[in-house]
């Protein structure tokens, strides 16, 4: 019976026991997190020492033999109030499989505190980030794969619930099947993700559409892994669920404001181009009339030199313009000015007037609108008088 209780566990802390319905629930095997939990060593549970109604809340006692014994349930799901080794209530969620001509139930027992907490940490932090993430939702599922690659949902909390639009009535009936909730075009991922689990052992992180009504979909990160093996060595996953429906929508518009602005910026009328204040001298983004002074095309810059200005100034200007210019960021300028010579793709160098705004985003970060100003022809004539 130990071989029935040989598991990975996930981050979510689960504990794993069988019980003897016909006598009094008394606890005949269990893995060692579930004997840490209860402070009883593993050889006295299993001489018969520990009785499941001995640790749960009085409350709960009858509810929960009436589930435990109940007629042709192959499988059982509840929540109740535990006593851990200090004394101490802890609320955790079980999912139990009844052995088939046989009084004994083998149960997995949840504590979703830490996954609480984890919740309440990623809100603080969306929050903290002033990210539309604030109104994501997070789920907890069970769910086991069969040899014929159906989604099996053994367990889901509400906000489960909510992301694949159904209720615990509905999944709770056998057989009810997660796979024909997923968006079809995302069905293949979601299966590649699980067979390469299954093959080693290694957490899935993906996301996929839910189908939640007819033409209405939502958007769901999944972070799972095999927590344990049902009777015919299908594996039963535990699944952490996020809805990021707003996220993406905002992402897509970020995408398209971007789309809009690029199109725009190559449009503008000047020499101009735009960086961050950390990276000064990386472009981000150039106008038509850019390119066309430089003499380089987009690819040659952005994909042969990484959008690194500081490759086309004179080598020996390089240092004293970026410092010059750091200097002028860090005392809190909203403009900057310096001057240096760029090599054209003509291979002639020519004295550039580099004039910058800086500009304060929404999310802390400072970027910086530049525009050129070709003044050779002023460099050359004060130089040949004299004055520089």
């Amino acid at each position: 019976m130990t071989e029935i209780l040989e598991e990975d566990f996930y981050d979510v802390k689960f504990m794993n026991l069988v019980v003897d319905k016909a006598d009094n629930l008394v606890v005949v095997d269990s893995d060692k997190h579930f004997s840490d939990f209860t402070g009883v060593h593993p050889s006295k549970i299993r001489q018969g020492k520990l009785f499941l109604h001995d640790i749960i809340m009085p409350v709960y006692r009858e509810e929960i033999m009436k589930i435990l014994c109940r007629k042709e349930s192959r499988y059982v799901y509840f929540d109740a109030e535990f006593k851990d080794k200090n004394g101490d209530c802890v609320l955790l969620h079980c999912t139990g499989q009844n052995f088939e001509n046989s009084t004994l139930c083998r149960l997995t027992l949840a504590d979703l505190s830490k996954s609480r907490q984890k919740q309440e940490t990623l809100r603080k932090k969306a929050k903290e980030m002033n990210y539309l993430i604030d109104l994501v939702t997070g789920g907890v599922c069970l769910f086991k794969v069969t040899d014929d690659m159906h989604i099996l949902v053994q367990y889901l909390n509400e906000g489960g619930c909510r992301l694949f639009g159904t209720s615990k009535s509905r999944y709770a009936k056998q057989d009810y099947r997660l796979d024909e909730l997923i968006c079809p075009e995302d069905r293949s991922a979601v299966f590649q993700a699980i067979g390469k689990a299954m093959a080693t052992d290694e957490p899935i992180d993906i996301e996929f559409r839910t189908i939640v009504h007819k033409d209405e979909f939502k958007w769901c990160k999944v972070n799972a892994a095999i927590q344990s093996y049902d009777e015919d060595d299908n594996p039963i996953f535990h699944a952490m669920l996020t809805d990021i429906t707003k996220v993406k929508e905002a992402e897509a518009q970020a995408d398209r404001m971007y789309d809009e602005l690029v199109k725009v910026f190559k449009n503008m009328p000047d020499i101009i181009f735009s960086t961050d204040t950390k990276n000064p001298f990386v472009l981000q983004i150039v106008s038509e009339d850019f390119i066309k002074f430089l003499g380089y095309s987009r690819s040659f810059l952005f994909d042969e030199h990484g959008g690194r200005l500081t490759d086309f100034i004179l080598e020996r200007e390089v240092k004293y313009v970026t410092s010059n210019l750091k200097k002028q960021i860090d005392s809190g300028k909203k403009e900057t000015v310096i001057r240096y010579s760029i090599r054209t793709g003509s291979g002639k160098f020519v004295v550039v007037e580099d004039r910058r705004k800086i500009i304060n985003q929404d999310d802390g970060g400072k970027s910086m609108l530049c525009i050129l100003k070709n003044v050779t022809k002023k460099y050359q004539e004060k130089t040949s008088n004299g004055i520089e």
